[in-house]
């Protein structure tokens, strides 16, 4: 297998966990608020013992989504090591569909219009992106021959 599938598998993993951390998350909590009907609001804080048990009893969704994105964090950290941060972030983008349309299908949130052509713009500039910069390898590459010319030189100018 080719260093570029590993990390695109890396990558999907790290942003489907991440999608499905978030889908969970708004899971618990729709069970925690009673779909939105008694929204936490700051004075919930005040007593953060007894929002904590709150959610435990009723938003066990919403702790599953917290462990999902937390390994999804490890994932990540894992194509960072592999690709630069501007070729991977703007992947994350890609997530963006997956929750828009599981909230809309399933969650059965409102989404207007604007927000679809909103969508394909994003849909758009993350193929664009991928297209258009450079890996990190070739980068890395590259600042290995600079390296190596530099001190090529310096030894010449010694002699």
């Amino acid at each position: 297998m080719s260093d570029t599938f590993i990390t695109a598998v890396l990558l999907i993993t790290s942003i489907g966990l991440a999608v499905f951390g978030q889908l969970a998350m708004k899971a618990g909590m729709n069970s925690v608020t009673n779909n939105g009907e008694n929204p936490l609001r700051s004075s919930d804080f005040a007593h953060p013992l007894s929002l904590a048990k709150r959610v435990l009893k009723d938003g066990l969704w919403a702790i599953a989504g917290i462990m999902l994105y937390a390994i999804s964090a490890v994932f990540w950290l894992i194509v960072l090591s592999r690709v630069s941060l501007s070729v991977a972030y703007p992947m994350v983008a890609a997530g963006y569909i997956a929750v828009v349309l599981y909230s809309k299908f399933v969650f059965k949130e409102e989404v207007r219009p604007l927000a679809w052509i909103g969508l394909v713009f994003i849909v758009i500039g993350v193929v664009i992106t991928a297209q258009g910069l450079p890996r990190k390898s070739s980068e890395q590459s590259l600042r290995k021959d600079a390296v190596v010319r530099v001190c090529t030189d310096r030894d010449l100018v010694k002699k």
